[in-house]
Formats: structure tokens, sequence, C-alpha cells
């Protein structure tokens, strides 16, 4: 579970964190421009990693690594290709059927679920023999929307703009026995 724990908030990056940018000109209800928050802690106290970033600093990164996140039209995900016309069109069944529980699979001892609820599709990894080891990933509909509302490629210009101007909360937390790590945005 270790391994697969900590590959879905990599997978989760690639969709919440692109997606936090473009704040030049927005700003937060509180009057000041929105930041991006991670923290990775270990019980031990031999590794905390605090990064606080304007969101719009995000953006400049994307400048720089949008052509590695999506190439020739295909995501690389854990040994398998999916271009993106397919996610889009996933995405499009998925967004049609509103209000779910998509996926419910038990492994061993891991259950992952994936549902929505409202404007939020979830995402969450227990694992049944460690209860300590838990993956929560929440998504505004509207921003995968936004990402995937250009037909030539993923639109991570639009999901920056989207999540942004929700000004979302919490994005992904992960448990780990004794190490955690939280995104979120204020």
């Amino acid at each position: 579970m270790r391994t697969r724990l900590f590959l879905l908030p990599l997978l989760a990056g690639m969709l919440a964190l692109p997606a936090v940018g473009q704040a030049q000109s927005d700003k937060s209800k509180s009057g000041k421009a929105p930041w991006i928050h991670i923290r990775v802690t270990e019980a031990d106290d031999e590794a905390k990693v605090s990064v606080n970033l304007p969101m719009s600093l995000v953006e400049v990164a994307l400048d720089l690594a949008e052509d590695e996140i999506a190439t020739e039209g295909r995501i690389q995900l854990d040994n398998s290709d999916i271009t993106v016309a397919d996610m889009r069109r996933m995405w499009k069944e998925l967004r049609e059927a509103g209000d779910a529980d998509f996926i419910e699979a038990e492994e061993d001892d891991e259950i992952v679920k994936v549902f929505r609820k409202g404007d939020v599709l979830f995402v969450n990894v227990d694992d049944r023999e460690n209860g300590e080891e838990k993956v929560r990933l929440e998504i505004p509909v509207g921003v995968v929307d936004a990402l995937f509302s250009d037909d030539e490629g993923l639109n991570l210009r639009g999901a920056l703009a989207e999540l942004n101007r929700l000004n979302k909360g919490q994005i992904l937390t992960v448990h780990d026995g004794d190490s955690h790590v939280r995104i979120w945005i204020d």
C-alpha cells in the first residue's frame, strides 16, 4: 500500500497542482492573492517539508513544464498509455452521471473509492489492515471541466484559472502511518 499510497498523490498533483495558478490579478476573499501550501511531516521529526508559494509562481512553473505533462496527446500513468482524448471522453460520461459512486474496489488490504457529491469528485484510498494509511483527494468538478475543455490537449491554464476562482481550501491529504501530506489553498 505504501508505494501505491504515494503514487496516487503524484497523479493528484498532476491534476490538482497545475490547477492552482493565474493569481496575478485575482484576489481571495481576504483581499490578498491566494497561495498554495504543501506540508509533509514524519513522526520521527527527521523529515519535514513546508512549501508555501503564491499561486502566480505556480503559473510560471507551469510555463516551464507544460510540454512535459502531456506529450503528443498522451499521458503516461504507471505503465499504461492513455490519450487525453480518451480521458476527455471518460470525464464526459462521469460528468453526465452526476452524483454517484463510480468505483469501489477491494484488493487484499486496500479499498479504493471514487465518487461524486455535488460539485466535487472524491478519490479515497484506505488500508484495512493499517487504518492509519489513507488518501483523500477532492477535485472540484469545474476544475476537471476546465482541464478537458481544449479539444487539442489539456487546458492547464483553464484549470488554473478555475481553481483560483474557486479559492478552494483542502485538496489532498495523505496519512501513511506516521507520515502525513497535506495540500491546500488559501
